[in-house]
């Protein structure tokens, strides 16, 4: 094959087909769909769906053309190998397709194989059967919409159009095949495909071959495809017949498909839905038949039913009673016309006998079966399983249920509600038949009829469990056939019928409306009066009242026929006590049961209950448990216990705590025979004996009870009550979660319960068997879900806020609902569950949940509910536990301890120190949570991210101090155990996946309020994770697509799901940073949060990719590849403060749109710099090009995009430094300040959550003290609200100022590197120096008022750009520009003048004024000489700003720091220096005036002890300040008068006193260092200066000068003779001591000398 890759355009077709599936699947969200874009999709592809699944068959023409190696596809010809025509003859053998086609299929698989992790040929077939699926799917969809009803207008009117079209498509001619048919067709053929797949796995195994890599997952996911297109096809065949398009033929033809099939599996299934469909058609008022015609039907089908029996006869009596109550009610009221039959219709004959025939043949029982299979899963119950598995023993369970798609399931369930519906109204006489036997049986005690009473009410049940308010057909209207029913079968009912009625009627109770009507009809049939003229007892709350009195009665005659016997805590029972009869807990449990499910739904229901004055039912509940109810009622006493908890108040839960520890820690029950939970309770009991009884011993002995009573436990402590049991028990909850946690939980592994029952060899399993089998597999899951959700409440109901809050000085105890905040971490279970939880047995479990969920999970295409919530449940409960072990092993362990010390119960087993390092031993666990990444379940995703997050970021796994061939000594666990598993590749291409689930669907039907539901965290993953570790290799490197090299470290990888691939995570990243508009434009543009949050977490994540050494090369290397810098600039666009940001959420998606422009910027800035480096100017050239607003590409030529300067656009937003405070009156002492946090980016916040619940405390603080009344409360609660307000508010003006801030300080160092590395011609730069100049002038001054961080970025900026100007005549000469040049400047320069006054102005920002200042003076000073319009505007200008000027920049010329003291110096000089050539003395005078000239020569004296103080690498900056400072001096010295000033100012007194010229110049100042004689001589240097340049400007005529002169260097002799002797070399050489060059100092004591005529003679006198 050639190596070239196919071309995309290629096979865009099928991407049409996915296209099309996908609109049609969006249909339904508001707005979503554009009607012109699904019109031509629909007539682009119209063919395709037409031809349904039909390809060209295989030929030998085409196998002939492929097999001489060359073949033209889409124009294109292509060199084929051996292998490709192999590979492409095996792929047309096994779907029996054209081999050209084939060829196609396998070049589309070619292309696709990186992205879809599988070699080419399986591509190609998964290709293959994803194109059959979006054309089964699309149609279906169009179908769906239009039977369905469920568009309108030209939408529907569009897909009408396409109905027909499709339905005209079966071909010419009358014999040829219809729609219909073709689908009929198509789903034997793939029926047919699915067999083959199993013969080629079943002769790979007779054979023993060794089957190829992938060969099982592949045919499973083959097998996957097919059945879900045989299921489509069953569906759009039910749509056709809905639509009435389909007729008998069709019917019979699919009767007769059912006749052949001889097991009930899923394709059975598929076939029941359109023929019960066909059945309501056909007997349907609008039936496509004449009357005559169905009756004929109607014989026909009696005359088959006894004369053809079905392998599934079962299946074929279900057919029947579905036929005979259809055609009943149109018999009942039949359509108008002629039907010469009519009259021959017997109703016994023709109606009644064969349904009883069909029910005893098991049509009812079918119909029960299939709704219990495809029903919703309910809790467990013990007692309806048993009564399932009485009334269900010849049609055993759908063996493949867990195959069905929802959809589907939801489709056959609409139909059997039309089943009931039809049943009830239409077969009125055959119910009541049956219910009449019924009840003679139970009087005469004996059974002649089969329960089918029963079982339609169960039927019943199974279609409604579970489905919120989905009963109220049977509520709405008192006069239907359906209440009616209700009514009538209430009444007279024998036992079974009570139980079965009782779950009919719980399970119309889901949902609020219903459960109120429940309540309504139980209590209006209690009424007095209500069962006037009726006959016999109805079901109603007071006959449920009178049920559990006499079950009691039973129960506490068996309790008073006891005998007592000491030897024994539980007497055996005597042969005269009976235990109540069955029949009596069948009907019980059935009224427990429907009393939990209205109470859950029904508040009034509840509270009528407990206000009920004859009967108490939570004390007859608990009676129930201390007089040893059947332990098969247990869990419907719990169950019934957790329903009356609902909503519960303070005061009902300590009611049941009360009640529930009397009898859990009561006397010794009966024993029970009932089997053992596990084979490990005797020993686990011993050790929990000192906490429990041995009423918690029969609670394990069966799954039941114990999931029961663990959700009882789970309701109780969520949210825990005051005082988490009962208040004479200092444990707390210890014995319950000992026994929870270390007996149950711990007990329901594999080992203890199997997975599944194990099979009988000798003989094939019964039904009930079956159905025993069905429900064990569901009874480990719940109970360990049950323990999960226990464990889950006592973790997240642990307020560790409050310890928080202790922790930092709060009072909290005065507002808590316990005594003390102690008490509360003593009595909360969120210690001890913590401490199970890190026990080795515990973490067995939890880690065997996650790898048996692998299999579980992906097995199947809908797993059951309770499995993928235990996975959801354990993933969440390590995360938590990981989130809480630091509070618990710094705070509540110790205090546990201490308190409770010897008496504390110690687990046994081994304990891990942290939850990492159990993980340590378990690394698999890490690899199960990577595979959950590629789950189905949302839920399941996001948790599985977030933990895997906490794993990678950990210290404990970030790295480990091992070492082996080859292998670096620092490895990270997480990424290691993935590596090395052999799913590593699936589970980087996991992360893929989701990232192309279109969750932005689910986003846009929310309207946009939210986030991104799959993208956002997978990057929040990655950003924290590379935040975390930036320069490791890390799990997160990995699946972005990096790989590792021992030598060259992190590079690119090119192993599938590498980015060397082009499939890759990084790519997707990559292209929704570029690919997002965070925008949507209607009327206006409006930024929308939810595409701001999601682009600027693409720009973070690259963000941290090219700031981190080891990858910064890589990535810069794929973002130059992909454009990235040109596409983001031609993407930016400007903003206003009218600009929209989506209403609540603005401030939001503003913060986020900055922080993403950050990043740009600081992208653009580095990839200038790294260009730059490398010398690629030309590229250089074109981003400067782009920058200025202009780009230029090769494909589309030069293009406008906004200019640099225009993206500072963001600071006409303006924010007020803080928000106002709001104003309150009885929460006026509350100080929050405690709360503030900084976020990630550094910003500090307040924690609202945190913020609340103080508050909460302070309140109930208030109403416990007395200071407020309870008629204060909503007073205090609209005060806590309104607080909450306005810190949200000023969290978000926080958010912003931050964001801008950040901005502006990366456009400001992009503008500098603009200017620094990239080669502008002088003019343009001068004129882009000036714009820039313009852009931030008017902001400069605001904020250096207003805002001092971004003032201090802008005065940076300034100080760069007038940097740059250069002051020469070309710039500041004659002509308009020129003009412009100066004018700009000089507002610049009064700008600086304004802005150093500020008295919000720092040092910093002081700093870099000075030096814009400095740099205009000296440069005006160079440009235009000494006289000139501009030296004077500046003179005028400073004189013009006032003494107040002068005065800052004195303050900090004498107490500044470090350089902003040299420049404001300097500063101070060049304005001397400009007044003193303007003839000008007001500068010298305002110093004198303010005394800085005394405190600047006062300051010389200290020279030699600020530099003791001083550390030593800060000398230089010293060094600096004191030249600076002689500096000013020297230049105020340099006139007559301002020598005088200086002289008067005390200099040769500060000399005198100046502990310089005391040290001995052949030391220096005797500091450590190879420059500290150097030192020591420049600040003689310096001094000297100063010292000649008076008695100079002074004059030889000032006499006070010179003496004062000669009195210096009479003091100092010593100082001058030791420099002579250093510059002569006497001693040595000229540099000795590495002191330098003494020649200038050397000239000024000679001069000085000179000027003062002092002369020293031989005798040590001096003459002058």
């Amino acid at each position: 094959m050639e190596t070239q890759t196919p071309p995309t355009l290629l096979f865009d077709v099928d991407n049409d087909l996915q296209l099309l599936s996908d609109t049609l699947a969006a249909l339904p969200v508001p707005k979503e769909v554009d009607l012109q874009g699904l019109r031509q999709l629909i007539d682009a592809r119209i063919e395709d769906l037409k031809k349904l699944l039909d390809n060209p068959p295989k030929n030998d023409a085409s196998r002939k053309k492929l097999n001489e190696g060359k073949l033209e596809i889409a124009g294109e010809e292509w060199d084929l190998n051996e292998i490709f025509k192999q590979e492409a003859i095996q792929l047309s053998d096994d779907f029996n397709i054209d081999e050209t086609l084939a060829a196609t299929f396998l070049l589309y698989g070619r292309q696709e194989s990186q992205r879809l992790d599988r070699t080419p040929l399986q591509s190609a077939k998964f290709l293959f059967h994803t194109r059959r699926k979006n054309i089964l799917d699309s149609i279906r969809l169009i179908f769906a919409y239009i039977v369905e009803e469920k568009t309108e207008g030209d939408t529907r009117e569009l897909l009408s159009n396409t109905v027909e079209s499709l339905l005209s498509s079966g071909g010419a001619g009358d014999r040829a095949p219809t729609f219909v048919n073709r689908c009929i067709s198509a789903m034997g053929e793939v029926r047919q495909a699915v067999q083959q797949l199993r013969d080629k796995e079943k002769h790979a195994r007779t054979l023993g071959m060794a089957p190829d890599p992938g060969f099982k997952e592949d045919l499973e996911l083959q097998l996957r495809f097919l059945r879900n297109q045989h299921e489509m096809l069953a569906s759009i065949v039910f749509y056709i017949v809905k639509y009435k398009r389909a007729g008998v033929s069709e019917f019979r033809r699919l009767l007769d498909v059912l006749k052949g099939l001889d097991r009930y599996d899923a394709f059975t299934a598929h076939h029941i839905l359109p023929v019960f469909a066909f059945i309501s058609v056909l007997c349907g008022t609008e039936s496509p038949l004449s009357f005559e015609e169905t009756i004929q039907l109607h014989k026909e089908t009696l005359r088959n039913y006894k004369e053809s029996h079905w392998p599934l006869r079962y299946c074929q009596a279900a057919v029947l009673v579905w036929w005979l109550s259809e055609f009943n009610g149109l018999c009942n009221d039949p359509p108008p016309g002629n039907a010469p039959s009519k009259d021959t219709l017997d109703y016994y004959k023709d109606i009644h006998d064969p349904a009883k025939l069909a029910l005893k043949d098991g049509g009812l029982e079918f119909i029960m079966g299939m709704a219990a299979d495809i029903g919703p899963e309910s809790r467990l119950n013990s007692a309806k399983e048993d009564l399932h598995r009485f009334l269900q023993t010849r049609v055993p369970p759908l063996e493949d249920v867990s195959m069905l798609l929802f959809e589907f399931k939801s489709l056959l369930i609409g139909q059997f509600e039309l089943f009931i519906d039809g049943f009830i109204a239409n077969m009125a006489n055959l119910l009541h038949n049956i219910k009449t036997a019924e009840e003679e049986d139970d009087i005469m005690n004996q059974r002649t009829y089969d329960h089918e009473l029963e079982r339609f009410f169960l039927i019943v049940h199974f279609v409604y469990d579970g489905r919120q308010n989905a009963g109220m057909d049977f509520w709405s209207d008192p006069e239907s056939n359906l209440y009616g029913f209700l009514q009538w079968a209430a009444r007279n009912q024998t036992p079974f019928m009570v139980a079965t009625f009782c779950y009919m009627l719980a399970s119309l109770s889901y949902g609020s409306e219903c459960a109120e009507a429940a309540h309504k009809f139980l209590v209006d049939e209690a009424m007095p009066g209500a069962n006037r003229n009726r006959r016999g007892e109805s079901l109603t709350w007071n006959f449920i009242f009178k049920h559990m009195r006499i079950y009691l009665a039973e129960l506490e005659k068996r309790q008073k026929a006891l005998v007592p016997n000491p030897s024994y805590r539980a007497p055996p029972l005597p042969n005269n006590a009976a235990e109540p009869a069955p029949h009596l807990s069948m009907e019980l449990d059935g009224m427990m049961r429907l009393t939990s499910q209205i109470t859950t739904d029904c508040p009034d229901a509840k509270a009528w209950l407990d206000a009920n004055p004859d009967f108490n039912f939570i004390l007859a509940l608990f009676e129930l448990l201390n007089l040893q109810a059947s332990t098969q009622l247990w869990d419907s006493i719990f169950s019934t216990i957790i329903a009356l908890l609902t909503d519960k108040d303070e005061t009902f839960g300590n009611k049941v705590w009360t009640a529930l520890d009397n009898w859990a820690l009561g006397p010794t029950p009966t024993p029970s025979t009932a089997l053992q939970l596990g084979n490990s309770s005797t020993t686990a009991m011993r050790s929990f004996a000192q906490g429990g009884s041995d009423n918690f011993d029969l609670i394990i002995r069966s799954v039941h009870p114990a999931e029961a009573f663990t959700r009882l436990l789970a309701r109780l402590v969520e949210p825990p009550e005051a005082n988490l049991g009962s208040s004479n028990r200092i444990s707390g909850m210890v014995p319950y979660v000992d026994f929870i946690l270390g007996t149950i939980f711990a007990n329901t592994t594999v080992k203890n319960l199997p997975r599944d029952l194990p099979p009988n060899p000798d003989r094939e399993e019964t039904v009930p068997e079956k159905l025993s089998r069905v429900h064990y597999k569901r009874s480990r899951p719940a109970l360990q879900l049950s323990c999960l959700q226990f464990i889950y409440a006592c973790l997240a109901s642990f307020n560790d806020n409050l310890l928080d809050m202790a922790h930092k000085g709060l009072s909290v105890d005065g507002g808590m609902r316990t005594s003390l905040l102690l008490t509360y971490a003593k009595l909360h279970p969120f210690g001890r569950v913590m401490e199970h939880i890190l026990t080795e047995k515990c973490l067995n479990v939890l880690f065997e949940i996650l790898q048996l969920g692998v299999e579980d999970l992906f097995g199947s295409t809908e797993p059951p509910v309770a499995v993928v919530d235990t996975i959801l449940y354990t993933i969440m409960i390590l995360d938590l536990a990981i989130q809480m072990q630091p509070t618990y092993f710094r705070v509540v362990r110790p205090f546990i301890k201490q308190n409770e010390g010897p008496r504390r119960i110690t687990l046994g087993g081994n304990s891990f120190e942290k939850l990492e390092k159990a993980v340590h031993y378990h690394l698999d666990t890490i690899v199960h949570i990577g595979l959950f990444v590629g789950a189905s379940q949302q839920e399941i995703v996001l948790a599985a991210i977030k933990l895997l997050e906490k794993f990678n970021i950990s210290p404990d796994f970030a790295s480990a101090a091992e070492s082996g061939y080859g292998r670096s000594a620092n490895i990270n666990r997480v990424l290691g155990a993935v590596e090395q598993s052999d799913e590593s590749r699936r589970i980087v291409f996991n992360f893929i996946q989701q990232w192309e689930f279109q969750d932005e669907l689910q986003l846009e039907a929310s309207g946009f309020d939210g986030h991104f539901p799959l993208k956002l965290p997978i990057l929040r993953f990655l950003d924290n994770s590379l935040a975390a570790q930036p320069n490791a290799y890390t799990l997160a490197h990995l699946i972005l697509g990096f790989g590792y090299d021992q030598k060259d470290g992190i590079q690119l990888s090119t192993a599938p799901g590498g980015v060397g691939t082009g499939v890759s995570l990084l790519h997707c990243v990559l292209n929704a940073a570029l690919d997002t508009k965070d925008y949507s434009i209607s009327e206006d543009v409006i930024y929308v949060p939810a595409y701001c949050e999601l682009k600027n977490a693409c720009f973070s994540v690259l963000s941290r990719l090219w700031s981190a050494s080891s990858t910064s090369g890589d990535i810069l290397f794929i973002l130059r590849a992909n454009n990235f810098f040109f596409e983001g600039f031609m993407a930016e666009s400007t903003i206003q403060p009218s600009t929209l940001w989506f209403f609540d959420l603005g401030a939001s998606a503003f913060c986020d749109f900055l922080k993403r422009r950050t990043a740009l910027f600081e992208y653009t800035a580095l990839e200038i710099r790294q260009l730059n480096l490398q010398g690629a100017s030309t590229m250089v050239q074109k981003y400067l090009a782009t920058l200025l607003g202009t780009t230029t590409l090769p494909e589309r030529g030069a293009i406008a995009n906004v200019h640099i300067l225009d993206l500072v656009d963001f600071l006409e937003f303006i924010f007020p430094e803080r928000t106002r405070s709001p104003q309150v009156e009885l929460l006026t002492d509350v100080s929050l300040s405690t709360f503030e946090e900084e976020d990630l980016s550094g910003v500090l916040l307040y924690e609202l959550v945190k913020v609340s619940e103080f508050l909460q405390i302070k309140k109930n603080e208030l109403l416990k003290s007395g200071a407020i009344g309870a008629e204060h409360e909503p007073l205090v609660d609209n005060e806590i609200d309104i607080i909450h307000s306005h810190l949200f508010c000023e969290n978000q003006l926080r958010r912003c100022r931050s964001a801008r801030l950040q901005c502006l300080t990366a456009w400001a160092n992009l503008v500098i590197i603009m200017l620094e590395d990239c080669d502008m011609e002088r003019m343009p730069k001068t004129g882009f120096v000036l714009q820039a100049l313009q852009t931030i002038l008017l902001k400069l001054e605001v904020f250096s008022v207003d805002d001092i961080g971004a003032a201090e970025v802008l005065s940076s900026l300034a100080h760069s750009l007038i940097s740059h100007l250069n002051f020469d005549m070309a710039t500041f000469g004659a002509g308009r520009g020129n003009d412009l040049a100066n004018d700009r400047l000089y507002q610049l320069f009064r700008v600086s003048l304004r802005c150093i006054q500020s008295t919000s102005a720092t040092a910093k920002l002081r700093e870099d004024f000075y030096n814009v200042s400095l740099r205009y003076l000296n440069g005006m000073a160079a440009t235009y000489g000494r006289s000139s319009d501009a030296r004077r505007h500046s003179t005028q200008t400073v004189k013009a700003s006032g003494d107040k000027l002068l005065e800052v920049i004195c303050n900090d010329a004498y107490a500044g720091e470090g350089s902003c003291k040299v420049v404001s110096l300097l500063l101070l000089q060049a304005l001397a220096v400009v007044a003193t050539e303007e003839n000008s003395s007001y500068v010298v005078e305002t110093l004198v005036r303010q005394n800085f000239l005394v405190v600047l020569v006062d300051s010389i004296k200290n020279i030699v002890s600020d530099l003791a103080r001083t550390r030593p690498e800060d000398v230089p900056m010293v060094m600096k300040a004191f030249n600076a400072a002689t500096g000013f001096l020297f230049r105020i010295a340099q006139t007559r008068v301002g020598a005088g000033h200086v002289i008067n100012a005390g200099l040769f007194q500060a000399l005198r006193e100046c502990e310089l010229f005391s040290a001995d110049p052949d030391l220096g100042l005797g500091f450590s260092g190879d420059q500290a004689l150097q030192q020591y001589y420049a600040l003689l240097f310096d001094i000297m200066r100063v010292v000649l340049a008076c008695i100079l400007s002074r004059g030889p005529q000032n006499r006070q000068a010179i003496d004062a002169g000669k009195l210096f260097l009479m003091d100092n002799r010593n100082v001058a003779v030791t420099v002579f002797k250093r510059h002569a070399g006497i001693g040595g050489k000229t540099t000795q001591g590495g002191v330098g060059d003494l020649k200038q100092l050397a000239d000024m004591f000679v001069l000085l000398f000179s000027l003062t005529g002092f002369i020293e003679n031989g005798d040590g006198d001096y003459y002058g």
